[in-house]
């Protein structure tokens, strides 16, 4: 009599478990508890948050995430801003800025070129 009364109790015990196991696993069992914390969060946030955060800060997150983007871009690009500022001119306009961009983009066009015409001649040698 024992033995069975323990059976029976272990299988209402494992009919407990799957039954817990199959509402915690579902959709249907989290959409209310999703939604009602989406509820409480949108409450909070009416009354302890300033409205002009709410729209200043994803202002504030895209002009981070461009400056960082482009800082990306330069790093790996190998664009270096350097300016280097001449005396004023003698009319009365600002400094000049000096740009080195336009040697490194001059120095590797040429580059390329004289790679092109090595390239040529190995063509014409091979035929």
């Amino acid at each position: 009599m024992g033995v069975e009364r323990t059976l029976k109790l272990k299988e209402s015990l494992l009919e407990i478990l799957y039954l817990t196991k199959s509402c915690l696993t579902t959709f249907w069992f989290w959409l209310p508890v999703l939604f009602a914390g989406y509820f409480f969060l949108q409450i909070w946030m009416m009354f302890c948050i300033h409205p002009l955060t709410i729209l200043i800060l994803p202002a504030v997150l895209c002009a981070y995430g461009i400056r960082q983007e482009q800082k990306q871009i330069e790093a790996q690009h190998g664009l270096v801003k350097t300016k280097v500022l001449k005396a004023s001119h003698a009319l009365g306009m600002g400094p000049q800025p000096l740009s080195l961009h336009k040697w490194e983009i001059e120095k590797i066009v040429e580059e390329y070129t004289h790679f092109l015409k090595k390239k040529r001649k190995k063509q014409k040698q091979e035929k």
